[in-house]
């Protein structure tokens, strides 16, 4: 094989160095985009976050770091497509100015074959964006809504205000209070402890089911979970309950008697609590599997049914967007890609706008939850691939 077809072969030498300036861009759009909405989030709201607490105790600069260290990935994760499109378009400023991409149209090698590692870069951050996001839900993200919730409040710990769920069947379960946590733990662990689903409180518990004909009426006055670490129900975490009822009305006979121990008919976690909350109070926190797990449950919701395409369909920007700008860049040579980035600029405006508009029409059943999620991806597409197959061969 000739020396010029080694390095026009896949992963050859031409695609390993549009690839490492492609990382290298990347790597320094992800410090410039997640650090200035870092620093705009933090003008914004550290003065409110560093308020004493409800009990007049002053809150540590330490849980207001630790939060910040826990929220850089879920930060990035709400600008990972314009991260994606800013090194694209600093991958091809570089080639420009060195002259290289005139360099490879001379000698017959095509803009779309140049910029291939980019694009298949855009391709893997879109996996990458949806595995990071069940990652960071899954690991970190209890830890970084306890504290948000924390800071946000002003509460010295986190206690959830009429929560409501459905358990596996679909029946309803209300909670007047709820702790995700137990707030003993905090003499013990500090304000850097990774917080778990461990030692879980509720109070005012009620529940109904219809049992082939047959009403049950579940009431306690409060419950601990033990056991476990709330994220299943399992052998090892079950709700003991405080006052426990059980009433069983027939079409004949009623009968009652005490509840200790939520059985398997009823039985939900912390985490499943937790999970409800949120989907109800901060949606775009979800993630894919916590989306679904709330559209089974309640299948006639919208906004869940919404929410699990959106949290597929959104990370296809980093792809769309690529494939729109670059070409609108490699267009302005002459004056080295300003103007370009400019355009670029203003097209992920109007894509995050057109997003925005479509997802909240969606969640308020106005359209169709696939449409919703589908027509900015849809639109910008199809012109990003009129505008990809124009390219300069």
């Amino acid at each position: 094989m000739s020396a010029g077809r080694r390095r026009l072969a896949p992963f050859g030498m031409l695609d390993r160095y549009v690839g490492r300036v492609f990382i290298v861009a990347y790597l320094l759009a992800t410090l410039l985009v997640v650090g200035l909405f870092l620093v705009v989030d933090l003008a914004g709201n550290l003065d409110d976050y560093l308020k004493p607490t409800s009990d007049g105790e002053p809150t540590p600069g330490a849980k207001v770091l630790h939060y910040y260290v826990l929220q850089l990935p879920f930060l990035y994760l709400q600008v990972a497509p314009f991260v994606t499109l800013i090194a694209g378009m600093f991958t091809v400023a570089k080639l420009q100015k060195a002259r290289e991409v005139i360099a490879a149209l001379s000698a017959g090698i095509s803009a779309r074959r140049l910029l291939a590692p980019v694009f298949i870069g855009g391709f893997l951050l879109t996996i990458g964006v949806i595995g990071l996001r069940e990652v960071a839900s899954s690991t970190i993200g209890f830890a970084r809504g306890v504290l948000q919730v924390e800071l946000d409040e002003h509460l010295p710990w986190m206690v959830l205000e009429d929560v409501r769920l459905k358990d596996s069947e679909g029946e309803m379960i209300q909670l007047e209070r709820f702790w995700p946590t137990d707030p003993a733990l905090r003499a013990q662990t500090g304000p850097w402890a990774r917080r778990e689903l461990r030692g879980s409180r509720i109070e005012g518990f009620n529940a109904v089911r219809d049992r082939d004909g047959t009403w049950l009426s579940y009431s306690a006055t409060s419950g601990v979970w033990e056991g476990g670490d709330g994220g299943s129900a399992s052998a090892d975490g079950a709700w003991r309950l405080l006052e426990g009822r059980l009433v069983e009305v027939g079409a004949a006979s009623q009968d009652q008697r005490e509840l200790r121990e939520l059985d398997g008919a009823m039985a939900f976690t912390p985490r499943d609590a937790w999970v409800a909350w949120k989907g109800r109070n901060n949606p775009l926190d979800l993630s894919y599997s916590e989306a679904v797990s709330l559209a089974d449950r309640d299948p006639e919701n919208i906004q869940y049914r919404t929410l699990r395409y959106y949290l597929l369909s959104f990370p296809l920007a980093n792809v769309v967007l690529l494939m729109v700008g670059l070409p609108f860049l490699l267009n302005y040579e002459r004056g080295r890609g300003t103007n370009g980035m400019i355009v670029g600029f203003l097209l992920c405006v109007v894509y995050f706008a057109t997003d925005f508009v479509t997802l909240n029409l969606g969640m308020q059943g106005q359209i169709g939850p696939v449409f919703a999620c589908g027509l900015p991806a849809v639109v910008f597409g199809s012109l990003g691939l009129v505008l990809t197959g124009s390219m300069r061969t």
